[in-house]
């Protein structure tokens, strides 16, 4: 049986600009000595994104082996 295709995607258009900013952030911006609590809040925000990408892969993932 075909499954119809999932509304989600593996890597999207705003999973690319995350990624820049992330990268950006991590060289320009994070300073502990400084603003620690931004550092902190940032990097727990790229982590959650992080984890959502995860989690939406491997819930691609399973659907596919159906």
């Amino acid at each position: 049986m075909n499954t119809p295709p999932l509304p989600v995607k593996r890597w999207s258009f705003l999973d690319t600009i995350n990624l820049c900013l992330m990268i950006f952030v991590c060289l320009f911006v994070i300073d502990f000595t400084k603003n620690p609590m931004i550092s902190w809040l940032v990097i727990v925000a790229f982590g959650i994104w992080i984890l959502t990408v995860i989690a939406r892969n491997l819930y691609i993932s399973r659907h596919q082996k159906r």
